[in-house]
This record gives structure tokens, C-alpha cells and sequence, in this order.
């Protein structure tokens, strides 16, 4: 995470929920049930950042 810019936010699966979090934080912004509302929360705390999710297998997906 260290190229990120600092309103990007992440969505990572984080025990049974879903994270959402900013670059080099320590703490979630928010954890989530559901990956999609993980999702929606992103979109809002993002601004003119990047939103990248963590798929379920653990990886990150290409940002489209």
C-alpha cells in the first residue's frame, strides 16, 4: 500500500466481515457484514481516489 494516495480506500475481508480502510491506517473506517456494502462505503469515503477490492480468494482486483 505504500504508492497509494491518501484518499484511497481498500475493502479487505477482515475475519467474518468486510474492512474498509485507508492507506498506512491502523483501524478500519468501517467493517461491514457484506463485501457489497463494504463497497458502498468505499465509494463514499474515496472521493476522486481509488476504491481496491479484495476479492474473496484474497487478491486484489484490476480498479475498471
Amino acid at each position: 500500500m505504500s504508492s497509494h494516495k491518501h484518499n484511497d480506500v481498500f475493502v479487505v475481508k477482515q475475519g467474518d466481515d468486510w474492512a474498509v480502510k485507508k492507506p498506512h491506517s491502523e483501524r478500519a473506517s468501517a467493517l461491514l457484514p457484506t463485501q457489497a456494502e463494504a463497497i458502498a462505503r468505499a465509494k463514499e469515503l474515496a472521493g476522486q481516489g481509488e476504491i481496491h477490492i479484495q476479492g474473496r480468494d484474497g487478491k486484489f482486483k484490476p480498479n475498471k
